[in-house]
C-alpha cells in the first residue's frame, strides 16, 4: 500500500518525491499492513514528530546569546509558526478521523504554510543562511505528503 500511495501522492504532489514518501511511511512499522486512511494517520504522526523537533530546535538556536538581531527575530518568528503548527494539526488528525476531510484539508494546508513562511523570512534580508532549512523542508513535505492522502481519501467518498 505504501509504495502505491506515494507514486500517486508523488505523481499529483510536485513538491513531494517519491523516495522521501517511501522512507517517511516506512520509517513506522505500521505503514506495512495499513490502509490508505491509516496511512494518513501514520502521516500526521510523522508531521507533528517533525513539528516538534523543529520547534524545539528553534528554542535551542534561541539559547544563543550572541545571535545577530535579524537572525533572531526570524527564529522567533519559525517559533510562533511551529507553535501554532502543532495544535492545527490536532485539530486536523480529530477531523480527519471524523471523515471530514475537507475541514483536515484546510488545516494541513495552512500548516503547509509554517515552513514556508520560516524559510522566507531568511531570505529577506542577502547573505542570511537559514538554519532550518533542512527541517522546513522536512516539515514542508511531510506536510504535502499529509494532504495529498487526506486529499485520496476524500475523493474515495
Amino acid at each position: 500500500m505504501v509504495q502505491e500511495t506515494c507514486k500517486k501522492c508523488a505523481a499529483t504532489t510536485p513538491n513531494l518525491s517519491y523516495a522521501f514518501c517511501v522512507s517517511s511511511l516506512e520509517s513506522d512499522d505500521r505503514s506495512r499492513s495499513a490502509s490508505l486512511h491509516r496511512l494518513g494517520l501514520i502521516s500526521m504522526d510523522l508531521l507533528r514528530h517533525n513539528l516538534t523537533s523543529t520547534r524545539r530546535e528553534v528554542k535551542k538556536l534561541l539559547r544563543n546569546k550572541t545571535l545577530d538581531g535579524f537572525v533572531k527575530a526570524r527564529l522567533d518568528d519559525c517559533l510562533e509558526l511551529y507553535s501554532d503548527a502543532i495544535p492545527t494539526l490536532k485539530e486536523c488528525k480529530r477531523e480527519y478521523k471524523q471523515k471530514r476531510f475537507s475541514d483536515a484539508n484546510v488545516k494541513v494546508s495552512s500548516i503547509m504554510e509554517a515552513p514556508s513562511t520560516c524559510e522566507d523570512g531568511f531570505h529577506e534580508k542577502q547573505g542570511v543562511v537559514s538554519p532550518l532549512t533542512k527541517n522546513n523542508k522536512n516539515v514542508f513535505q511531510l506536510a504535502a505528503l499529509t494532504l495529498s492522502i487526506v486529499n485520496m481519501n476524500m475523493h474515495l467518498q
